[in-house]
């Protein structure tokens, strides 16, 4: 008997042991690098269409030009951190079918995240690891939006979504993708020309091995400026029963219709006249066209 229970706990410890160990590696192997999803060797290149959305003459809306851009890593350093990082020069295609360079990024991947260094601008893209509904904040080393006076945009909570979802650009397919949800807003829904409105969205989709192959970014603010016509106040009778209609003018300082909307009972039926009003904003969709 002594034997047999000395033989169950050996039993019971080794079977324990043997699920930690498999409960470990099933970790380990769903563990997934940010650095993975980023092309980061010298000489890969990726080739987008750019369209970048930029506000039209006196705010009266936005306008969309269309590029051919090339992504390339022309060299591996080692930053003021002591960290690898590579340098990416960005070219823009002619009409002539040659390419001119326009700007200079640096990539940053690590074990625990993936830094981008964009216009002077630090963004953490990715993290470590890699999870559906994992959150982080993306623009933390932002003080301001690169798109407008934005005071919400250093806040904005990146989240991983559709994780190793298959994804199709034009000709390019890809078995393995990862969407970065950087933002959405939803304050400007429904759309009020009457009032001031924003919007905010960003959108990354990157492919396993290959990098960044999808973006969809836009950042805007709608300004108005109105006037009132047509006012009435709707009040009741001073005695008896219904109400009174009173043309009132809005417009005029002397008038404060606000104050009149507070007392009891009463109310003011304008007809609402934009003066003038504003976009102002900027936007950029990327697309994969194709890579080594």
């Amino acid at each position: 008997m002594k034997n047999n229970k000395y033989l169950n706990i050996v039993f019971v410890a080794t079977a324990a042991f043997v699920l930690y160990a498999c409960s470990k590696s099933t970790e380990t192997a769903n563990f997934k690098l940010a650095k993975n999803y980023v092309s980061a060797a010298k000489g890969k290149f990726i080739i987008y269409k750019l369209d970048s959305i930029v506000t039209r003459s006196f705010g009266s809306g936005f306008q969309t030009s269309t590029y051919t851009i090339k992504d390339s890593v022309v060299d591996v350093f080692i930053d003021n951190t002591g960290k690898e990082a590579f340098k990416i020069f960005r070219y823009v295609l002619n009409v002539n079918g040659s390419w001119t360079s326009t700007n200079t990024f640096v990539l940053t991947p690590q074990e625990n995240n993936v830094e981008y260094v964009e216009n002077n601008f630090r963004y953490i893209k990715l993290i470590s690891p890699v999870q559906d509904g994992k959150e982080w904040k993306g623009n933390t080393y932002v003080n301001q939006s690169p798109f407008y006076v934005n005071t919400s945009y250093p806040s904005w909570t990146y989240k991983y979504t559709n994780i190793d979802a298959p994804k199709t650009y034009g000709t390019q397919s890809f078995a393995k993708t990862i969407t970065v949800q950087q933002y959405d807003s939803t304050e400007n829904r429904p759309f009020n020309k009457n009032v001031y409105n924003f919007y905010d969205k960003g959108y990354e989709v990157y492919a396993e091995n290959v990098g960044l192959i999808y973006r969809d970014i836009m950042s805007w603010e709608y300004q108005v400026f109105t006037s009132f016509s047509n006012c009435k106040l709707i009040k009741p009778k001073a005695s008896g029963v219904g109400n009174d209609t009173i043309l009132v003018n809005c417009n005029d300082p002397l008038v404060n219709c606000d104050s009149l909307i507070q007392r009891p009972n009463h109310k003011v039926n304008c007809d609402t006249i934009i003066d003038r009003f504003y976009y102002n904003g900027y936007g950029i969709k990327q697309t994969v066209l194709s890579h080594n």
